[in-house]
């Protein structure tokens, strides 16, 4: 079921007619800025729901824990910050593990981002990218590299960041664990029959096709002011344990 969540922000007619008279360049307008506004708050709120729904260890049943001794038996592996660790070996061996048990081959890793800067320190991933820069394009790595060095179609990092305290205060925090991250199989052709690690379902709750939708209306006479409205409706759902291994302490 998906239930629709909504965002208002107000805008004060008499404030925005100011911007109009003096000619402030279209990047000041405030109706511009409130739309950008909405749009990323509803975009923050997707990135929450993921992380409640994927992005934590009692979501998925196979969890590993990075430790400081490497034990297989158990579940555990060397951290990403130790030179140690084995990267390419130890994704290769996941990878046909969820491929033998859920016959799909995994394609995607998402990272937290203290697990991403981890991994793209590591000596192991630096060597295997250093010869292929130049000076005007030096050898960096980034999540295509490890998309390529991986042999996925995707690595993704979350650095979504959010207040986590009350109204008046401030505490923020990643949205996803920064030590965490995800290995799994999704589809890339949604249907009914086809095997994923999960799935977003959407609603276009309006009947437009839009499953994000931006309004915008006057309030009421005499108070000068309109509003920006986003509308969402979406639930995610895990829908294949077997696609999927989840790794926490990572760094």
């Amino acid at each position: 079921k998906c239930e629709v969540d909504q965002v208002i922000v107000g805008i004060d007619q008499i404030d925005q007619l100011n911007y109009q008279r003096s000619q402030a360049p279209g990047v000041a307008d405030p109706r511009r800025a409130k739309v950008r506004f909405a749009t990323e708050q509803l975009k923050l709120h997707l990135d929450i729901i993921f992380a409640s729904k994927f992005f934590k260890e009692t979501a998925w049943d196979n969890v590993w824990t990075g430790a400081a001794a490497a034990d297989e038996a158990n579940k555990k592996f060397l951290k990403f910050s130790d030179a140690n660790f084995d990267p390419v070996n130890f994704f290769d061996a996941r990878m046909k593990e969820i491929k033998q048990q859920g016959r799909r081959r995994p394609n995607r890793l998402t990272l937290g981002a203290n697990a991403y800067i981890g991994l793209k320190n590591h000596p192991d991933i630096i060597e295997r990218v250093k010869y292929t820069g130049t000076t005007a394009n030096p050898a960096i790595v980034t999540p295509a590299a490890l998309a390529a060095i991986f042999q996925l179609e995707q690595v993704k990092v979350m650095e979504s960041t959010y207040n986590a305290a009350g109204i008046g205060k401030e505490d923020m925090q990643f949205v996803c664990d920064p030590s965490a991250a995800l290995l799994c199989y999704a589809t890339p052709n949604p249907s009914i029959d086809e095997p994923s690690a999960g799935y977003i379902f959407t609603w276009d709750m309006l009947g437009n096709g839009n499953y994000v939708a931006l309004d915008q209306y006057e309030g009421e006479k005499g108070t000068h002011s309109e509003f920006i409205e986003g509308l969402m409706s979406t639930d995610m759902k895990k829908t294949a344990d077997d696609l999927a291994i989840f790794f926490k302490d990572c760094v």
